[in-house]
């Protein structure tokens, strides 16, 4: 075992090294150096420098500058994908690359050669805010789950060292789960857009509905946080199993609202057929109301755009609690199905009153 030359750690800038022997000696049992260990206290975070060093894609010591010659690019260009992915970017001579890091950037080069640069810029947009949400919430899952992340609450650096060392060694793991994943996701993408494509635009047709919790602002006056995040957490997993088991796919979750299209208006029915019954939301004194629309959109950077967008989401907030209203084009679209043709509706963003559906009103 090596020996830890304290007064040489203090003089070099750890404050109070014989103080905080123990953390010291922990760090220094995995392997790190005296240099790493005053890097880490030059940024405050000795105490996170053993989980911290296994976030890292690998050690930074490339700048931007030196990235873009490698890469062939002009550092500019380089600057503006780096923040577009939603990382900072304070000085491009600066250490914040890793070479794993630049291997990784040559996929954009591949994607502006085939895609063109505005699309491929795009796309790194998505891919950077996605990313940022993966990371917050798994985030606040650890943190809920390993309290002895906080200094706050241990109040003893070796203690919070030892959780944020624990909780890193998931971080493999869980990139080979998005890699898998994403995959996957990819496969079912393709099978989806073949259903509902025309040509080579970004215009499909398919359903669209939205669906959210009626009463849910008032309720969470009355739930406490963890209560809260549990309805939350219930809801989404039970909106997720409904549309996929449908054959649907989920766009987004704005809050107790979600979003989710489908290839055919009978699968886009199904689905907030099933959301409005959701038995849980009832337990709490909640109700569930979906507004859906059909026809041609616009499906870009993972989101659709359009009159059916709009429409659908017009209709969920005049729903009534336990309604589904559906637009025209769905009643032509399933004439079988017993509905209730509503009074016109006058609903914002659309100049002429709205023919509405009320789809389970005529059960």
């Amino acid at each position: 075992m090596r020996v830890v030359d304290l007064d040489a750690l203090h003089a070099a800038g750890v404050v109070d090294a014989h103080r905080r022997a123990a953390l010291i000696e922990y760090l220094d049992s995995l392997g790190f150096t005296a240099e790493e260990m005053v890097e880490a206290e030059r940024r405050g975070r000795l105490f996170g420098l053993a989980g911290d060093a296994l976030q890292w894609s690998g050690r930074p010591t490339l700048s931007l500058r030196a990235a873009a010659e490698q890469l062939g690019v002009p550092v500019d260009d380089l600057t503006q994908v780096w923040r577009a992915l939603g990382l900072p970017v304070s000085d491009p001579d600066a250490p914040a690359l890793s070479d794993a890091d630049v291997d990784a950037l040559r996929s954009w080069r591949s994607i502006t050669a085939t895609a063109g640069p505005e699309a491929a810029l795009n796309f790194v947009r998505i891919v950077g805010a996605t990313m940022a949400r993966l990371a917050e919430a798994s985030s606040t899952m650890i943190r809920i789950a390993e309290p002895n992340l906080l200094m706050t609450h241990t109040h003893d650096e070796l203690t919070t060292a030892r959780a944020y060392r624990s909780v890193a060694e998931l971080i493999p793991g869980i990139s080979a789960l998005m890699d898998s994943v994403w995959r996957h996701h990819i496969t079912s993408a393709r099978a989806y857009f073949e259903n509902v494509i025309h040509d080579a635009s970004a215009s499909v047709t398919c359903g669209v509905g939205f669906a959210d919790l009626s009463g849910f602002t008032a309720m969470t006056q009355r739930l406490t946080p963890t209560e809260l995040s549990d309805l939350l957490v219930e809801f989404g997993g039970e909106v997720s199993d409904v549309v996929h088991a449908a054959g649907g796919r989920v766009v987004k979750f704005i809050g107790d609202e979600v979003m989710w299209v489908t290839t055919s208006p009978e699968q886009l029915v199904v689905i907030a057929a099933d959301l409005v019954g959701y038995e849980r939301a009832r337990e709490a004194g909640l109700r569930v109301r979906a507004g859906l629309g059909y026809g041609l959109v616009l499906a870009i950077g993972g989101d659709y755009f359009g009159t059916p967008v709009n429409l659908a989401a017009r209709l969920v907030s005049a729903a009534e609690p336990g309604q589904v209203l559906a637009g025209a084009e769905i009643r032509a679209a399933l004439p079988d199905r017993p509905a209730v043709e509503l009074d016109p509706l006058t609903l914002k963003g659309f100049e002429e009153p709205v023919t509405a559906y009320d789809l389970l009103g005529g059960q």
